[in-house]
């Protein structure tokens, strides 16, 4: 299994490779939680400068829930296919 921060810089790149290694292995989903996580915090940091502190709930649970609905609709999408 390839390491966490070896696939994030790899799907950065858009190596096409990658995404065919993360098709294949079924036990990518924990790491895909965890991208899922860091860039939810990453939105929530983002929105301190405006809201202050709160904003770090205010913008990451929003983005949080964004993302796991569009993952939720790709996956929906990939198993009706």
């Amino acid at each position: 299994m390839a390491s966490f921060a070896d696939r994030m810089i790899r799907a950065a790149k858009l190596d096409v490779a990658l995404y065919e290694e993360v098709e294949a292995d079924k036990g990518a989903m924990g790491q895909a939680v965890g991208v899922v996580i860091l860039s939810s915090v990453a939105a929530g940091i983002g929105t301190i400068s405006a809201t202050g502190v709160k904003g770090l709930t205010i913008g990451t649970c929003p983005a949080g829930l964004v993302c796991l609905v569009v993952s939720y609709l790709f996956y929906w999408n990939q198993a009706v296919t």
